[in-house]
């Protein structure tokens, strides 16, 4: 029987069990504070819930869960409790990062080299990443955006079973975890594999395992402080305060 990378991911943490302290739903991002300090973040679903429902029926519950216990809500078919289980892993990685030196800091760009005949797809608009991408050949597959801009392509995500088995990188988002190896399969030209945000685990092992040659994700160097911008509706843009960008290279 195959194992789901969920599987991996909340494999890896359960045996490490921590208290948590306090879960936070926002409309950017999903935090979870461990008792410990440590903080990890997901990236919150895109669609509302319902205003008097809510996010789920678990609300007041989970700080009542230990870290490997809401970590299972990765599993979820439920997208805010899947976000609550990235939130609950990344929280746990961000401590075992202390310990760990297999990594490179700066942006993943600065790691990615990118010729100007290259063709390039990212999945999702990464914003401030955009004009260092235009410099090649860059497909952008967003179906928020499908067709809005004139100085840059920008597909529907329908597209990517057509277009990316002629690219030569892909730069993934956390939102397509679950998808990794069928773009992988579909990307069967890509030398580059990335998968970029900071809300990305950083545990590389599993997605180097899937195909992936380059995870790019954060440590958090001020829990407290991340945590407050978060809860008062901080970008990604502002995160550089408080972190530092990392990037885990797969060996050739």
């Amino acid at each position: 029987m195959t194992v789901s990378l969920a599987d991996d991911l909340v494999s890896h943490v359960a045996s490490r069990p921590q208290r948590v302290e306090s879960v936070f739903i926002g409309q950017a991002f999903t935090a979870v504070k461990l008792t410990s300090g440590e903080i990890g973040l997901a990236l919150t679903p895109l669609r509302r819930f319902d205003s008097c429902i809510g996010a789920s029926r678990l609300a007041g519950t989970f700080t009542k869960c230990n870290s490997a216990e809401l970590a299972k809500f990765f599993l979820s078919s439920h997208s805010f409790l899947r976000s609550i289980g990235l939130a609950a892993i990344n929280s746990v990685l961000q401590g075992e990062l202390k310990n760990r030196s297999d990594f490179m800091e700066g942006d993943f760009l600065d790691f990615l080299h990118i010729e100007s005949g290259d063709k390039v797809a990212t999945v999702d608009y990464y914003t401030t990443k955009i004009e260092a991408l235009k410099k090649a050949d860059l497909t952008i597959f967003d179906d928020r955006f499908a067709g809005k801009r004139k100085d840059v392509l920008i597909l529907p995500l329908s597209k990517m079973r057509e277009k990316l088995p002629e690219v030569d990188v892909v730069v993934l988002p956390p939102t397509l975890l679950d998808k990794i190896e069928e773009v992988r399969k579909l990307a069967v030209n890509a030398r580059e594999i990335v998968l970029a945000h900071p809300t990305v685990p950083p545990l590389p092992k599993p997605f180097f395992e899937r195909g992936v040659t380059m995870v790019a994700s954060m440590m958090i160097l001020d829990p407290d402080s991340v945590l407050k911008f978060v809860m008062e509706g901080a970008g990604t843009t502002l995160f550089k305060r408080f972190c530092r960008k990392i990037v885990f290279r797969a060996k050739s």
